[in-house]
């Protein structure tokens, strides 16, 4: 299975909505998160600590659509699914970029975004994508 497929997003979905710490740490986010790698995308509606949604899209539709976006290679995206990278660096090391949204508010959600990482890196190893 390869990264920014529906696969994966129905995958990552289903381990967000599952796991306890972005059940805690996302309760109060309410968001429509696009994730971007080159011309593919994948759009997670993420309400109250959970996931509602996972479109894989094209790169366009997922920006048109998501409040704040995160934009990374394919690599530095297997990076952080692996663990191999840390989101928050991988943001202030300019590896990650920020095209849609605000990061100062984003800053609120640092711990859901972890967790949501971490999930994503799960549902990912079981289904053999990273």
């Amino acid at each position: 299975m390869m990264l920014f497929e529906q696969e994966s997003a129905d995958a990552w979905c289903k381990a967000i909505g599952e796991s306890e710490a972005f059940q805690k740490e996302g309760r109060n986010w309410t968001t429509r998160l696009g994730l971007i790698a080159g011309a593919k995308g994948i759009l997670l509606e993420l309400e109250g600590g959970s996931c509602r949604s996972a479109k894989a899209l094209p790169a366009e539709e997922t920006i048109g659509q998501a409040d704040i976006v995160f934009s990374a290679s394919e690599e530095t995206w297997r990076a952080l699914i692996q663990g191999r990278e840390g989101i928050v660096g991988a943001v202030m090391g300019g590896k990650v970029q920020v095209p849609k949204g605000d990061l100062l508010s984003l800053a609120s959600y640092v711990s859901a975004v972890k967790a949501l990482f971490d999930a994503a890196r799960k549902a990912s190893a079981s289904l053999g994508s990273v």
